[in-house]
């Protein structure tokens, strides 16, 4: 079978014909060891790694020994990278985060966002067209999603006007700090925001925890909270 063939009719392929042990392990979640030479074609193309290929000795990696790989199906990057952390938090620890290293050299975006989040660097939420980030630092960021999984080189920065920044306050309390109606120009003069403030709008639209609806008011973008 082609590996252009679409993954949904891989996958519905599969479910139609009968699959290997290692296969249906691997649909119940994410594995360590894995005996690839046991799948057939149509699995391998599905399966993927979370692997560090170098020795840990490298600079800003851990002291000794190496990293455990994580086997998992395409989809499933959230838990792939929750294993891994789980299987290598002692040398995951040992990094400088702050500084570019063995991981972020390594592994595809996605799955270093999904690492730091599990290991507590960063607590990410991937919403339909936003992305909600916040640091230890207490930054938080509220990021276009697109521009957040294509261009991660132009995430933090306020000035490609897709992105909005909130320090020194959570985004619950910058919603309760606004009455009845939250508009454009008020997070504008608000000294915790900068950037695009559209994007901090657009999340409390979006995110169910937030009661409120979409308006416009004075030909601004608003939302105005529910009783």
């Amino acid at each position: 079978m082609s590996s252009l063939v679409p993954m949904y009719l891989l996958i519905l392929v599969l479910e139609t014909a009968t699959m290997t042990k290692p296969f249906e392990q691997l649909k119940g979640g994410p594995q360590t060891d894995v005996h690839v030479n046991r799948l057939n074609l149509e699995e391998r193309m599905l399966i993927r790694r979370i692997k560090i290929d170098q020795a840990s000795t490298v600079a800003n990696g851990p002291e000794s020994g190496r990293f455990t790989a994580i086997f998992y199906l395409e989809g499933d990057e959230y838990r792939a990278a929750e294993l891994f952390v789980e299987e290598n938090r002692d040398h995951l620890e040992a990094i400088d985060f702050s500084k570019r290293n063995i991981l972020q050299t390594s592994l595809p975006q996605e799955i270093y966002d999904w690492i730091l989040h599990h290991l507590g660097e960063r607590e990410l939420q991937k919403l339909e067209t936003v992305v909600y980030e916040k640091r230890q630092t207490g930054v938080r960021w509220i990021i276009d999603r697109e521009l957040f999984e294509q261009h991660p080189n132009r995430r933090y920065t306020t000035s490609e006007n897709q992105s909005a920044r909130i320090d020194n306050i959570s985004l619950d309390e910058l919603y309760e700090s606004f009455d009845t109606e939250i508009r454009v120009a008020e997070l504008d003069e608000h000294d915790a925001v900068s950037g695009n403030v559209r994007y901090i709008l657009e999340y409390y639209r979006i995110f169910e925890e937030f009661n409120c609806d979409p308006v416009s008011i004075d030909n601004q973008m608003a939302i105005r909270k529910r009783n």
